[in-house]
């Protein structure tokens, strides 16, 4: 496990809250929401990856990002603005890009009991 890269998602995760700007429909604005929900399931990746839930982490981070972001749409309806539900789809896709690729190749793979094929990792740091 690269602790480094978990201290790193870890402080963007707590970082993202304080950079919430007005709302719109730019492409700034969706932009963010992609890159947030990206930030949000590989962050819970890595966490659970840390703690032993390595078999359904992609499933997990892609929950817990497209949870965060409906959570975030219904707070601002409760606040009186309307649901985006351009924002709940692009955090969406965000969570999905991010999972999907955090699972494929930054993660340490996971060799399931169906596959017939298993590799080496080997890593060096300079």
């Amino acid at each position: 496990m690269n602790y480094r890269r978990f201290a790193v998602t870890v402080l963007i995760l707590c970082l993202l809250p304080l950079s919430r700007g007005w709302a719109n429909d730019s492409i700034n604005s969706e932009l963010s929401h992609f890159a947030g929900g990206a930030a949000m399931a590989l962050g819970t990746m890595v966490i659970a990856d840390h703690y032993g839930q390595t078999e359904h982490r992609a499933w997990l981070g892609f929950g817990v990002a497209t949870g965060i972001g409906i959570l975030g749409e219904v707070a601002d309806k409760a606040k009186g603005h309307e649901v985006s539900w351009l924002d709940i789809a692009v955090n969406s896709l965000g969570a999905a890009v991010g999972a999907y690729g955090g699972e494929r190749w930054l993660l340490t793979p996971v060799i399931k009991p169906e596959e017939r094929f298993a590799g080496v990792t080997l890593n060096y740091l300079f």
